[in-house]
């Protein structure tokens, strides 16, 4: 179950609408509706106030977990949070080969292994279980900052373009990590760290469509791997 779909769950077990939530925890009702059909992720503060208009807690929201609270009588009423630290998110080890434009939700269908990975950052990040995923580096671009075969973990939900923050893209039929910069009427500049060998490419807004070009995910971190 999505992010979206369980705060539609729960709006609706309590006989809420998306306006009588939305004026609950004071956000707009596009933000509600953005969630609810999982189109667009929200600030830490918003999901805060929405988990506490529907009763409940951010980690159950982002991370389907139904997170229970008990209070310690012996230590002043502290909450204490029972649940794992760790969770377990999809590795897609073996890169794309190719990901034709609006073909990588088919690849994300396909079986994947699995990592453990700390709760916390994901939280603090808004970031729900479904949609993070990790994926290999491949090559030599984004040195020093990714190397080949680090594991870099990415947000599916964060598509929209952030100056110069690191993105997993498609690009031509080519899976790639790559920041990202937007431009004038549409256009976008494809930055690689290495710039010496991988200089930047710019693409209008129709030269986007051309050549394929689609955003997968932000990608939040990373995580390297010495080779022998």
């Amino acid at each position: 179950m999505s992010v979206g779909n369980r705060i539609r769950a729960l709006r609706r077990s309590l006989g809420m609408s998306q306006p009588a939530l939305a004026k609950k925890a004071n956000v707009g009702q596009s933000t509600i509706s953005d969630l609810e059909n999982d189109k667009k992720s929200t600030s830490a503060e918003n999901m805060q106030a929405i988990a506490s208009a529907l009763g409940t807690n951010p980690q159950y929201l982002l991370l389907g977990e139904d997170t229970q609270y008990i209070h310690d009588q012996d230590k002043a009423g502290k909450s204490l949070d029972k649940s794992e630290d760790e969770i377990e998110i999809k590795f897609y080890d073996e890169l794309p080969i190719s990901c034709g434009f609006g073909s990588f939700g088919e690849v994300l269908e396909r079986d994947a292994k699995t990592l453990k990975v700390k709760k916390q950052p994901l939280l603090e990040r808004n970031i729900s279980r479904s949609n993070c995923a990790a994926f290999p580096a491949s090559g030599h671009s984004m040195l020093p900052t990714i190397k080949d075969k680090d594991i870099v973990y990415v947000d599916l939900g964060r598509t929209q373009i952030k100056d110069g923050k690191v993105f997993a893209i498609c690009h031509g039929g080519l899976f790639k990590f790559k920041r990202l910069y937007q431009l004038p009427l549409g256009g976008i500049r494809i930055v690689s760290d290495n710039t010496v060998e991988y200089p930047e490419e710019r693409l209008t807004a129709q030269e986007i469509i051309d050549q394929q070009f689609e955003v997968i995910g932000w990608a939040w971190s990373w995580q390297s791997m010495e080779n022998w």
